[in-house]
């Protein structure tokens, strides 16, 4: 599958989710630039609700953009479905404010028969300062 038609369908299972509602509603401004061969990478502008009480980005959407666009690009490898997760893990290394353009790459690292590892950088799209890493491992098997 091209990567175009790969980008596009994991565009749809971020509207899929988004529209089922619950906390997952706020993955609805994340725009998916490219995919495949398990990767993903996705875009996204800080705005009001993604943000805690001190004005920014809010730690915990921070790890469902781990966890979202890694799973996605964990079905993006050959053959694999959104596994179920085993361990995640955010290190938060600078803020991001209101504005801000995210760039999120997410890469699987070691697909096995049972297990995947899955690893994910969040970098300010203008500064090229990371914001945030993390690590995602999934049980696929």
């Amino acid at each position: 599958m091209a990567s175009r038609n790969i980008a596009k369908y994991l565009q749809q299972a971020v509207a899929a989710v988004v529209e089922r509602g619950g906390f997952d509603r706020h993955l609805a401004k994340v725009n998916i630039v490219s995919g495949g061969d398990g990767r993903c990478v996705a875009e996204l502008v800080v705005q009001e609700e993604h943000k805690n009480s001190v004005g920014t980005l809010h730690g915990g959407f921070t790890a469902t953009l781990v966890d979202a666009i890694s799973t996605l690009a964990l079905m993006s490898a050959e053959k694999t479905g959104p596994g179920v997760s085993i361990d995640l893990s955010v290190s938060y290394m600078n803020a991001a404010k209101s504005g801000d353009k995210l760039l999120i790459d997410a890469n699987t690292v070691k697909l096995g028969k049972t297990l995947a590892f899955l690893k994910v950088d969040i970098t300010n799209k203008e500064t090229g300062r990371v914001i945030a890493s993390g690590k995602h491992t999934k049980f696929v098997g």
